[in-house]
């Protein structure tokens, strides 16, 4: 039985999903230095996401978790449910009316990373109007991977970023 990898995976949701944005790339870093910046989302995703103030895990049960992510000027966090493990993240808002996916997959010394965001509801206006304003998001959320990475590598003294 063949076995799809993890951006197969996220390719395959983004298609049964109309209203979400899917963007890859291939990043110039190993999947374990990705991955285990992406991994720490409290960490990565205020630095990566310039829409996002602050994220915290409320509760972790093995791969399961429940984080809040408090968007830029709003006082009230938005709670997601977290799959997350190695090369995988998906989460979903509660109550289910948006989702993020991040999948990495090492490539020799760089990582093939796809990254998906979008609304779970809406109909066809709605994702009309918003996926350019989206698209552009998630690419956004892609360079913000990017510099974090360089500027880590900078700091660490590991490499030119």
């Amino acid at each position: 039985m063949a076995e799809l990898d993890a951006i197969a995976r996220l390719r395959a949701l983004a298609a049964g999903l109309p209203g979400v944005v899917l963007e890859e790339r291939v990043i110039d870093a190993p999947f374990d230095e990705v991955w285990g910046f992406v991994a720490d989302l409290e960490t990565s995703v205020p630095a990566f996401d310039d829409t996002v103030s602050r994220v915290r895990v409320v509760r972790a049960e093995g791969e399961r978790l429940r984080i809040h992510s408090w968007a830029r000027g709003v006082p009230v966090p938005l709670p997601f449910d977290v799959t997350l493990r190695p090369g995988w993240a998906w989460m979903v808002a509660s109550p289910q009316v948006y989702v993020v996916g991040m999948a990495a997959v090492p490539t020799g010394n760089r990582t093939r990373f796809g990254h998906l965001e979008g609304p779970l509801r809406g109909g066809p206006p709605v994702r009309r109007l918003g996926r350019g304003p989206l698209r552009r998001h998630v690419r956004g959320d892609l360079d913000g991977i990017e510099r974090s990475l360089a500027a880590r590598r900078r700091r660490d003294g590991t490499g030119p970023g």
